[in-house]
C-alpha cells in the first residue's frame, strides 16, 4: 500500500471532516470565480456599449446666453450671436481619418404647427440613427420623402395609427410608421428624412451631430479645435455612473476574495489542527511500525491536496456556472459560459497551495511527537 493509498483511506475514514474541508475550498473557489465572472462581465459589457452604441459625442451650435435678474428674481435668458452648423461640418468630420469615428448622426431640430398643437420634428438619417441606437423599433416601414413616423405617445394621445395623415404647416403627410416607446423625448416627436424636415421647418443646417467614437476625450478635445464655431461635448454623466457603479463591484468582489482566501487558510487550519490533534494515536502507531517523519508527512499533505484540489476543481466549474443562471435574474443579461485554461490553473493551484500551507506548522508538531507519549494514551 503506497502513502497515497494510505492518504485516500484516512479521508474515506472521516468522511465529515472531509465533507466540510471539501466544502470550505469549493465554497471560497466559487464565490470568487462567480464575483470575478460577474465584474469581469460587466466591464465588457459597459466597454462593448460605449465603444458600439450610443452617441458619447455631440456637437451642437454655439451661442452665447444672456440672463437677467432683478432683486433676486430670475428673468428667462436669451441666446444671442448664435452659430450654425453648416453642412460643410458633415465633410469635415467624414474626411478626418484621426478622429476614428464609428458613427456620425446628425440631425435636423425644429418645430411646426398642427391644427392644435405644435410638434417636435426630427430629421434623422434613418440607417446612421438605428446603427447608432439599435433599441429603436420602428413598426412600419421608413420615411420616403414627404412622409413621417411618429412617436408611441404622440399616436397614442391623438389616436394615430399607420395610414392616417398629420397636418403639419397646413400641409398633410402620411404616416408610414410608429416608433415604440423609448422613454425619451422621442416617444412625442415626428420623425422624417433631412429634405423633408427642412422643408417642414426651413431650416438649412444641422441642429445637433452625435458621434460615437473609440476615444470620446481625445475626439472632443480635437474637435473644440477643429470647429470653433460649435461646442462639443462628452455624453459622460451616464457614462460616468454606470462606469463608477461597474467599478464598485469590481472592487467589492476583490475585497470579498481576499476576505474569503483567509476565511479558508484560517478555517482549514483549525480545522486540521483538531483533526491531527485527535490523530495522535493513530501517528504514534505509525511511528511505531517504522514511519518515519517525513512519511507521516507526505501523508498529511497529500490528504490536504487531495481536498483542495478537488475543491478547486469543483469550486471553479461551479464559479463559472451560476453567473449564467444569475445574470438573467440579476442584470437582466444572458451570460455565456466560458473556461478560461489559464484562470483554472491559476485558481486550482491557489487552492492547494494555500490547503498544504495551512497544514504545515500543525503537522510540523505531529510529526515531532514520541511514539511513546502518543501510544500512552491508548
Amino acid at each position: 500500500m503506497t502513502l497515497t493509498d494510505i492518504a485516500f483511506q484516512n479521508l474515506r475514514r472521516r468522511k465529515g471532516k472531509t465533507f466540510f474541508l471539501l466544502f470550505t475550498f469549493i465554497l471560497v473557489v466559487g464565490i470568487t470565480i462567480m464575483l470575478n465572472t460577474l465584474a469581469k462581465s460587466m466591464q465588457e459589457d459597459l466597454q462593448k456599449s460605449l465603444s458600439q452604441y450610443g452617441a458619447n459625442v455631440v456637437i451642437t451650435p454655439k451661442s452665447d446666453h444672456f440672463t437677467l435678474s432683478y432683486g433676486g428674481l430670475s428673468v428667462p435668458g436669451v441666446d444671442y450671436e448664435i452659430n450654425h452648423l453648416d453642412y460643410d461640418t458633415l465633410t469635415k468630420l467624414n474626411n478626418n481619418l484621426d478622429l476614428r469615428l464609428n458613427e456620425i448622426a446628425p440631425k435636423i431640430v425644429g418645430t411646426a404647427s398642427g391644427k392644435i398643437n405644435r410638434y417636435l420634428i426630427l430629421g434623422v438619417d434613418f440607417p446612421s440613427e438605428l446603427k447608432m441606437k439599435p433599441w429603436w423599433r420602428i413598426n412600419g416601414q421608413l420615411p420616403r420623402e414627404q412622409e413621417v413616423i411618429i412617436g408611441s405617445d404622440l399616436a397614442q394621445k391623438e389616436n394615430l395609427v399607420i395610414g392616417d395623415t398629420l397636418e403639419l404647416n397646413r400641409q398633410s403627410y402620411p404616416i408610414v410608421g410608429v416608433m415604440q416607446e423609448t422613454g425619451g423625448s422621442e416617444d412625442s416627436a415626428v420623425f422624417t428624412n433631412f429634405k423633408t424636415a427642412r422643408w417642414i421647418t426651413g431650416i438649412d443646417s444641422w441642429s445637433i451631430i452625435e458621434l460615437n467614437t473609440d476615444h470620446p476625450t481625445q475626439a472632443t478635445a480635437y474637435l473644440s479645435e477643429l470647429l470653433p464655431e460649435a461646442k462639443v461635448s462628452e455624453i459622460s454623466q451616464l457614462v460616468e455612473g454606470a462606469k463608477e457603479s461597474v467599478d464598485r463591484f469590481s472592487s467589492f468582489s476583490v475585497i470579498t476574495s481576499i476576505l474569503l482566501g483567509l476565511i479558508g487558510v484560517l478555517i482549514v487550519c483549525v480545522t486540521t489542527t483538531g483533526n491531527i490533534n485527535d490523530r495522535t494515536t493513530e501517528i504514534g502507531i505509525l511511528r511505531a511500525i517504522g514511519f518515519r517523519q517525513q512519511h507521516i508527512l507526505s501523508i498529511l499533505i497529500r490528504e490536504i491536496s487531495i481536498i483542495s484540489l478537488c475543491g478547486g476543481v469543483f469550486g471553479y466549474l461551479i464559479g463559472i456556472s451560476l453567473p449564467t443562471i444569475l445574470a438573467p435574474i440579476t442584470f437582466q443579461k444572458s451570460l455565456s459560459l466560458e473556461f478560461n485554461p489559464l484562470v483554472a490553473l491559476t485558481v486550482i493551484s491557489a487552492s492547494v497551495i494555500i490547503g498544504v500551507v495551512s497544514i504545515l506548522i500543525p503537522a510540523q508538531r505531529a510529526i515531532q511527537l514520541n511514539p511513546s507519549e502518543a501510544l500512552s494514551s491508548i
